[in-house]
């Protein structure tokens, strides 16, 4: 009995070891060979000083034409943070729902992110689905759990800039939406507190203070945004569809890489050239010293 419970255990061991061999191969990709101009493009971002984190629900939540923008136009290390890994959603590719469906939409984020240049965090949100508000999203979730982990990618990642996709109210249209934002705007002031979450600093992260905290509107949710913005001292407005020489592309075109990668949700998205402008809404921190593109770069605070 013992032996052939010994051998049992063996063969279960070296079939677990065949499957991750398996699983670990088949994942790798060659390895890149960047041409000339994409080396002088990397270098160049080594002379920039300045981080931006960007504050989601869902997978697909995020802009990428800013995202694109400010990673390879502004050359700033950018991060994407989404609360969910979109398990909640639909499908439209194929029948995986659930579990599945968050591990395909995890990979589109990360592809999406190898093309635009920026990089991806998450924490452990569940995506449950249509959320009435942010209360109910809370409830479900535990408010200080998630709100412990977008205090954690904070200090880990250390950005300058915060921007949120969403309002912190129903505006937001979606529970999750709304709720992003609140978590946001309450962690931007708590990652600097070491009495937030101290357990964090016992494991060797380190306080880390934003300096500025923006909320990404959208003339698709306000058409006279244009308007407000050149009267409004609190926004800001960018060109995020400039051309770079040296990728031979637009950030726009760059961006319209970027979101077809969501196909699970269909959502292609034309790749552009010309001008197309963002809309910034200072929310917190200090005011940037002017209304240019230097918003984003440490040598601006």
């Amino acid at each position: 009995m013992h032996h052939r419970l010994s051998q049992a255990l063996r063969l279960a061991a070296l079939a677990l070891a065949t499957l991750q061999f398996l699983t670990t191969t088949s994942a790798q990709r060659p390895p890149a060979q960047p041409n000339a101009a994409e080396i002088l493009h990397k270098m160049q971002k080594l002379n920039v000083l300045g981080s931006v984190l960007y504050i989601v629900a869902h997978p697909d939540d995020e802009n990428t034409k800013l995202i694109a923008w400010l990673a390879n136009g502004k050359k700033v290390r950018t991060g994407n943070l989404s609360l969910t890994r979109g398990d909640g959603g639909q499908n439209l590719i194929g029948p995986e729902l659930g579990d599945a469906l968050g591990i395909i939409r995890t990979q589109e984020l990360m592809e999406a992110r190898r093309i635009d240049g920026g990089e991806q965090f998450f924490t452990r949100a569940v995506d449950f689905g249509y959320s009435k508000n942010a209360a109910e999203s809370f409830e479900k979730w535990g408010k200080q759990e998630v709100l412990s982990d977008v205090v954690r990618v904070i200090r880990t990642f250390r950005p300058d800039v915060i921007i949120t996709r969403f309002a912190p109210d129903r505006s937001a249209g979606h529970g999750h939406h709304e709720a992003s934002a609140i978590l946001a705007e309450e962690a931007f002031d708590l990652a600097g507190d070491p009495k937030a979450f101290p357990e964090q600093l016992e494991q060797g992260l380190e306080v880390w203070q934003p300096r500025r905290l923006f909320f990404n509107g959208s003339t698709w949710w306000k058409k006279d945004l244009a308007d407000i913005a050149k009267s409004d001292p609190d926004w800001f407005s960018v060109d995020v569809g400039g051309y770079d020489p040296l990728l031979g592309l637009s950030y726009t075109e760059i961006a319209g890489r970027s979101r077809s990668m969501h196909k699970s949700q269909g959502f292609g998205a034309a790749e552009t050239r010309g001008e197309s402008l963002e809309y910034l809404k200072l929310i917190k921190g200090d005011r940037p010293p002017n209304r240019g593109l230097r918003t984003f770069s440490r040598g601006s605070i």
